[in-house]
């Protein structure tokens, strides 16, 4: 179940997706055809646990209104106008219930 359609009308950006594919021999990270999704791209600062257990404050927030499986390595471009274009992300996650199922990225 996606996100409920009477709040689609809010998610006015649009960003696109690398999916992280692999490291190669040089450490260097490859990543897979880009995908672009409706969004809704927002200031947003939160403390986050990163992969490293080290203790992160976000920049913004993504909501996707669809449940997507997002491997945190993967790369993120944001619509112009955002500093930087290409944040790291932080935490991905998947949100569901009520009609409200979503996902939602941190960088």
């Amino acid at each position: 179940m996606t996100l409920d359609t009477t709040l689609l009308s809010l998610m006015e950006d649009t960003v696109t997706i690398e999916p992280y594919v692999a490291a190669t021999k040089s450490q260097a990270s490859s990543y897979g055809t880009a995908v672009t999704y409706q969004a809704q791209v927002l200031p947003w600062s939160e403390r986050v646990i990163g992969r490293d257990g080290r203790e992160i404050k976000s920049s913004a927030q993504v909501i996707i209104p669809d449940r997507l499986a997002i491997d945190p390595r993967s790369r993120i471009t944001l619509p112009t106008g955002f500093n930087p274009n290409q944040p790291p992300i932080i935490s991905v996650q998947p949100m569901k219930g009520l009609n409200l199922d979503h996902t939602r990225i941190l960088l």
